[in-house]
């Protein structure tokens, strides 16, 4: 059994959460009978300034992604003129998150980097009856992966994509996924329903978009208890997510919402 895990985004705290995905990600997947064909896509801003997250002027270290241990690796300045079309596009709606669409360009960033991993996951070799994991490195993953159970309705055809079933927002948590091949494709590739997603909803909102994006490919979702937390480049949790570590440890391995 294959399964490809994809990596996007900023790996801006990698120091502390790359021991947590290789417990609990990578080797619970070995465990299981699973080899593993690893990418990621990074684009790293020249630095990280955040004052609501106290990340003030922090340089990324472009070497964080060799705790990865991947195949295949692409990191690349991160460019508002590459996102420039897209976060125009979403300054044409109202800025669903209320912060001057500030969030929504870092939206941008992220589906683009989406894009460009899936297309170093397809080198790699992955096929529609493949696994594939689309997991943001900026994330503590507190469970551990029970693929037995996890994984199993995609492994038996019952779900195509399994989310995280937590700050949903009306719509469906894009923060990572278990994936079959076809519908990672689907998942990692939604920057192309873009505008269409914003002329439909009146707005650019992540959640909502995701939802929008498993509906127009008619995948069936499904949800995942497990929990991740952001970590900030300083190792700070993010305010959000804090309540998250009160919340049991993962019990239940998935439920099925709509497709």
């Amino acid at each position: 059994m294959r399964c490809f895990v994809g990596f996007f985004g900023l790996t801006r705290s990698l120091r502390y959460t790359a021991d947590a995905i290789h417990t609990g990600i990578y080797q619970p997947l070995r465990d299981a009978g699973f080899s593993l064909l690893r990418a990621g896509h990074f684009n790293l801003p020249a630095t990280i300034s955040n004052p609501r997250s106290g990340e003030r002027d922090i340089v990324p270290d472009r070497a964080e992604s060799t705790l990865l241990e991947l195949e295949l690796c692409w990191i690349e300045a991160q460019n508002a003129a590459a996102i420039a079309r897209h976060y125009a596009i979403a300054r044409c709606y109202p800025d669903a998150l209320g912060d001057g669409y500030h969030s929504l360009a870092n939206l941008c960033h992220q589906l683009a980097s989406l894009r460009r991993v899936w297309s170093l996951v397809h080198l790699l070799g992955a096929e529609d009856s493949d696994l594939v994991l689309l997991l943001r490195p900026d994330l503590l993953y507190l469970d551990t992966l029970d693929p037995v159970s996890q994984l199993a309705p995609l492994m038996n055809g019952r779900l195509d994509l399994i989310v995280p079933g937590w700050q949903s927002w009306d719509g469906l948590n894009d923060r990572f996924a278990f994936c079959t091949g076809r519908a990672a494709r689907a998942y990692a590739n939604r920057i192309d329903l873009f505008a269409l997603a914003c002329s439909t909803l009146g707005c650019m909102h992540p959640e909502r978009f995701l939802d929008f994006a498993v509906r127009y490919h008619g995948l069936r979702a499904g949800e995942t208890e497990m929990r991740a937390v952001r970590l900030r480049a300083n190792g700070t949790i993010a305010a959000n997510d804090q309540g998250m570590i009160q919340m049991p440890v993962l019990t239940a391995g998935w439920v099925e919402t709509a497709g």
